[in-house]
């Protein structure tokens, strides 16, 4: 297949011919033969092995070292508890590499080396052989998958690089227009979060330090007096116990009888002695000059909250190189040429675009090489020259808030009935799948982002003429295409549903005015808060603080809750001559029109189609109830209508912008009500 075009650049400007590709060296199929049997030691056709999955080696060998693994079998004045910093720094590494293995940031194939030699070497690190064994062999397991991950990645981009040669100019250099693509900037939303995130750990850190001083210069003063167990709760435990004063033990009571049976101090505390002190038993105490107790043989341990701090400040660390690396990757666009390779691209049906030799088939069943996904695009059009084409990375993110809670196959059903000129339509409607060719600058597993440049595809409608595409630099897998959904016929169904709607309304009808749809300002605002307060309060009634039902559960089960009831209670949508406009719980995304591809309500969800087969989804449940018993701009379906309706029938957009904009100020409250119930679950769980 011959190398894309290049006849010469085009007239600098709008109103000019579009850029032309340079004529980049091919990727044949042979190249990419040799490109996947360098980068992999295993057969193409399965799993990649160095995969997120990796985290689940690590989770399972903290399962058997929590069954096996000794502890302190009692603390007393005889055997008082002894904090181990090397314990804790073995613990804490075998949950930091959980972590580093599901972020997957540069330099991870030493991580389990580090860990390995932690847990092997550190005093009181591991105390179990089969424990320390098992270690042993997992982190071998692991430090073999990603280093030789590592070196096939290293092989594969020296390939390329000796395939790609000398640097291609951009297309806009040849066009002698400027680089679309802005200078790096830090992206301010992960620099604050990450800083949030450390400060948040070190106060804690901090906090637990502060505290065992305050509780050694306590116990310095402190006398010794006998406690009686009161009471005690096993699950958790903990114990209520009584004591009196040395000044009182002379003191009688009101009937007599001496005073010494009746304590007149009580307190909780946490019994770490095993097995646990029965009703009535004597426990020894420390007392202080303030009346503070702690039970003898029981110092105050710091290696908790320090524990409790190391785990937001590795992910505020992990966003904080994130932001740097954006700007990092991105340094090499501002080049006037770089690196090329010509390829064929071919929209997955999921947002992303599948990379394929130039003289592959092109069809969807030859096995592509890799995914590229897109950070941010640009246009190229006769008319308007360069323009910004889709949002940022981050505020391109799919909203699939909502419940789903019916199963069976309705979808599938809605579908197969309709009759032969709505399936025809549904199908004409779809993602395009041709593969057309392009050219990619820098290439995968480099230092520097990708970039596409590729020409229009149906897919993006009669607008742009070239697209620009900056990708992430790192390989995705293929993936398994569009069809492999939780539903495989919710694909299908919207645009069915959708055609359905389209053949039932006129095509000469008026033009439908800008208008918006959203739920009450005061649901909008109050949702949010009141969701967070009654999951913060049902976790206090709970009052469990063990790692599992006191902040891992609350944190797993609570996030998606409150995404989904905010997504269903504050959504807003509008309609405008540009594109629809829709905003979810957390996000707002705005989409032209030569994007949409169908709208419907689907499964108790609104479901807006784009072209490239991406949902933007809400859950419509609430607003239908809304609108069946008061009315009003709730209804999903007639957003639906009018979406599909204006996406389908051009002559029938609205000919102008909203009168207002379409405020959003849940937004920022949802995500502050969302913080805010994090960080209560954290210090609850920590204080």
């Amino acid at each position: 297949m011959p190398s894309p075009d290049m006849s010469g650049p085009g007239a600098p400007g709008p109103g000019g011919p579009s850029p032309a590709l340079p004529a980049a060296p091919p990727l044949t199929a042979a190249a990419a033969s040799r490109w996947r049997a360098a980068r992999t030691t295993w057969p193409p056709e399965r799993r990649r092995l160095d995969s997120r999955l990796l985290a689940l080696v690590p989770v399972a060998f903290i399962v058997l070292a929590s069954a096996l693994e000794p502890v302190a079998s009692a603390c007393t004045p005889a055997q008082p508890c002894v904090q181990s910093w090397p314990s804790a720094l073995a613990t804490f590494s075998v949950f930091a590499e959980v972590i580093l293995l599901l972020a997957r940031p540069r330099g991870l194939a030493l991580v389990p080396v580090a860990v390995a030699a932690g847990l092997w070497y550190l005093p009181g690190g591991l105390q179990n052989e089969v424990c320390r064994w098992t270690a042993l062999a997992a982190h071998g397991f692991l430090a073999v998958v990603l280093i030789g991950a590592e070196l096939g990645r290293r092989r594969a981009r020296h390939q390329l690089d000796v395939l790609m040669g000398t640097p291609e100019p951009y297309p806009w250099t040849l066009a002698g227009v400027p680089s679309p693509v802005p200078p790096p900037a830090r992206r301010g939303g992960r620099l604050l979060l990450g800083r949030l995130l450390v400060a948040a750990g070190v106060l804690l850190a901090l906090t637990g330090l502060v505290r065992q001083a305050q509780s050694d210069h306590r116990a310095e003063g402190a006398v010794r007096v006998p406690g009686t167990v009161l009471s005690v709760d096993g699950p958790s435990g903990t114990a209520r116990i009584g004591y009196r004063l040395p000044a009182g033990e002379a003191a009688t009571g009101d009937a007599g009888r001496p005073a010494a049976a009746r304590p007149d101090h009580e307190f909780e505390a946490d019994i770490l002695w095993s097995p646990l002190p029965a009703v009535g038993d004597t426990v020894p105490l420390l007392v202080d000059g303030e009346d503070r107790a702690v039970i003898e043989g029981q110092p105050y341990d710091p290696t908790d909250l320090a524990f409790a701090g190391a785990l937001p400040a590795l992910l505020g660390l992990l966003l904080l190189g994130s932001a740097s690396r954006w700007v990092r990757i991105r340094r090499g666009l501002g080049e006037p040429c770089a690196p090329a390779l010509a390829v064929l691209v071919q929209p997955d049906g999921r947002g992303s675009l599948l990379v394929r030799p130039v003289d592959g088939d092109g069809t969807a069943e030859g096995r592509p090489l890799w995914r590229l996904r897109a950070a941010e695009s640009y246009a190229w059009s006769e008319r308007r020259g360069w323009r910004e084409d889709a949002p940022r990375d981050g505020d391109d993110e799919d909203d699939d808030e909502g419940d789903d809670e019916d199963g069976g196959d309705d979808g599938r059903e809605e579908y197969e009935e309709g009759d032969g000129a709505e399936h025809e339509h549904a199908a004409a409607a779809g993602p395009a799948r041709r593969s057309v060719p392009a050219v990619l600058y820098r290439g995968p597993d480099g230092p520097y982002a990708q970039l596409l440049v590729r020409p229009r595809m149906p897919m993006d409608g009669p607008g742009p003429d070239w697209l620009a595409v900056v990708c992430r630099e790192d390989v995705l897998a293929p993936g398994r295409g569009p069809g492999h959904r939780h539903h495989p016929q919710d694909g299908p169904a919207v645009p069915a549903a959708a055609g359905r709607t389209i053949a039932a309304t006129p095509a000469d009808g008026p033009p439908l005015p800008p208008q918006r749809w959203e739920m009450p300002l005061p649901l909008r605002l109050a949702a949010g808060p009141l969701v967070a307060l009654a999951m913060a309060v049902l976790v206090h009634l709970l009052g469990s603080r063990s790692w599992g039902t006191g902040l891992v559960h609350p944190l797993l089960a609570g996030i998606p809750l409150f995404l989904a009831a905010a997504g269903a209670l504050t959504w807003q949508a509008a309609i405008d001559g540009r594109g629809v406009a829709v905003v979810s719980g957390m996000t707002r995304r705005f989409v032209p029109w030569d994007k949409v591809n169908a709208a419907a309500v689907h499964r108790h969800r609104l479901a807006v189609q784009l072209t490239d087969g991406r949902e933007l989804r809400i859950g419509s449940r609430p607003a239908s109830l809304l609108s069946r018993h008061l009315g009003g701009p709730y209804d999903p379906q007639a957003v639906a209508t009018a979406i599909a309706t204006a996406a389908h029938r051009p002559a029938r957009r609205p000919g102008a912008a909203l009168r207002e904009r379409l405020v959003s100020p849940q937004l920022l409250v949802n995500r502050a009500a969302l913080t805010g119930y994090i960080v209560f679950v954290i210090a609850r769980f920590a204080f």
